[in-house]
Formats: C-alpha cells, structure tokens, sequence
C-alpha cells in the first residue's frame, strides 16, 4: 500500500508501479537498512540476465514449445511440442 506522498512522488519524478516493484524485488538494503536500493550499475547484469532469457524463449517458440515430462522430483525426459509424421 502506497502513501499518497509516495504517489504524488513517483508522479512528480516519473517512477512507474513497475519501476518500483523491480526496485522492491532486486534491489538491496543500504548500509543503515532504511532504504532500498538499485543503482545503474547493477542494472546492466539485470538486463544482460533478461536479454539471455528472452532470447532462449525466442528460441524454444520458434521450436514449437517443448515438455518436460515429471515423476516426483525426477526428471524423466523432455521433447518438442511439434508433432512428427511418419511415413
């Protein structure tokens, strides 16, 4: 729950919702642990990590998917979601 101060803040300095929600999800406690922190750069690893990632979904769309088939804990085997014809 935001304060109206904190609202009327991050419309005067154009800090979106979500700019906060990555400020409260990644960043970290300063020294005297009043505030949270996230400054520029620890931001470029957190892109490069979001880049890699979208780029491996990329990937796995352009396959068609794929399922990882579960038992318990164990891992049992994985395949694409594209169907093969048989001829």
């Amino acid at each position: 729950m935001n304060t109206r101060h904190m609202e009327d803040r991050m419309r005067q300095r154009g800090i979106s919702e979500e700019m906060v929600g990555a400020i409260l999800e990644v960043g970290e406690w300063n020294a005297r642990g009043d505030r949270l922190e996230l400054p520029k750069k620890a931001i470029g690893p957190l892109l490069q990590k979001k880049r890699d990632e979208l780029k491996m979904l990329e990937r796995l769309a352009r396959r068609g998917g794929a399922s990882v088939v579960v038992d318990g804990e164990t891992l049992i085997t994985v395949y694409p979601n594209t169907k093969r014809v048989r001829s």
